[in-house]
């Protein structure tokens, strides 16, 4: 009887082993072959595998865009991620492209910020260039693909300048203008303007013009159709006068609390990225010398 006491333990995980695999299969993530194989490719690394794992936990699906715009797009009411189908032609960057994206998704998921912010590109930025290093990333695969010129540039300023740099580089990215890729973006601190705003609109009863306002904002880059705008509005106006208070307390509070919580994130995963550095460094000073012209093919 021992002997087989023994092997229960093991039995017991190879069941939840086998059970957690027809979980994943029957979870579908892409109808795009090359997708799921950009996914298999992320799991060869640790921090792939683990942002996989947690897109099957919370599944999305990730499809090619068939709208303008070299870039990933969201459109979380459909529950999906939009990549540029240039990305097809490269399995390593379509891979890298992915991880950037869903890592947004998995900050947004876990965060509950509505609205996709500069930090969330700036973070993101951060993991794709430790996931290429981690993939053993080569010169060879920029220069074959032009359309790689973001990613190149700020994975050029990762290795060869450092972590500040590269994170005021993907912030530039996220803030300029281009509405077919959603952009740009707000950041943590337009965030907190607008929650200020939305606090003082309780002593001048101009709540739902703030809350207007801001619906319209989404709709100049594309995340927000006007109707939908208007529904917001006109259901908003329709409360009754204790309904309005109790909204906007309610409204006001957990917008706090998810920004709040959205800063603590934020500051972990720069934390994350600065001791993965330290740890890594003799990675890092390898990939200065295979990537020493690098910022001279794009700026």
């Amino acid at each position: 009887m021992k002997p087989l006491k023994s092997l229960f333990p093991l039995i017991l995980l190879l069941l939840i082993s086998c059970a957690s695999n027809r979980q994943k299969d029957a979870i579908i993530l892409s109808s795009e072959p090359s997708i799921e194989r950009a996914m298999d490719i992320l799991s060869e690394t640790p921090e792939g595998k683990e942002l996989v794992d947690f897109l099957y936990a919370n599944p999305i699906r990730i499809e090619y865009s068939n709208t303008a715009g070299l870039c990933h797009k969201f459109a979380f009411k459909k529950n999906r991620i939009y990549i540029a189908k240039d990305f097809k032609k490269s399995e390593i960057l379509l891979a890298l492209e992915v991880a950037r994206a869903a890592f947004i998704y998995k900050m947004r998921l876990i965060s509950k910020l509505e609205e996709i912010i500069s930090e969330e590109e700036e973070a993101a930025a951060l993991l794709q260039s430790r996931i290429a290093l981690q993939l053993n990333f080569v010169n060879d695969d920029f220069i074959r693909f032009p359309f790689s010129s973001k990613i190149k540039s700020e994975f050029c300023t990762y290795i060869m300048d450092g972590q500040e740099p590269a994170i005021r580089k993907a912030r530039y990215a996220a803030l300029i203008t281009d509405p077919d890729c959603q952009l740009p973006l707000e950041t943590l601190h337009t965030q907190k303007i607008w929650l200020g705003k939305i606090k003082e609109s309780a002593g001048k009863g101009n709540f739902f013009q703030v809350l207007l306002e801001r619906d319209l904002e989404k709709v100049k880059k594309g995340v927000l159709s006007m109707s939908e705008a208007m529904q917001n509005d006109s259901r908003n106006r329709g409360l009754n006068t204790y309904d309005i208070y109790r909204y906007q307390r309610a409204f006001y509070d957990d917008s706090s609390k998810t920004i709040s919580n959205f800063e603590k994130i934020y500051r972990q995963e720069i934390k994350k990225d600065a001791n993965w550095r330290e740890r890594n460094a003799d990675i890092l000073e390898r990939a200065g010398l295979e990537f020493s012209q690098c910022n001279l093919l794009y700026e």
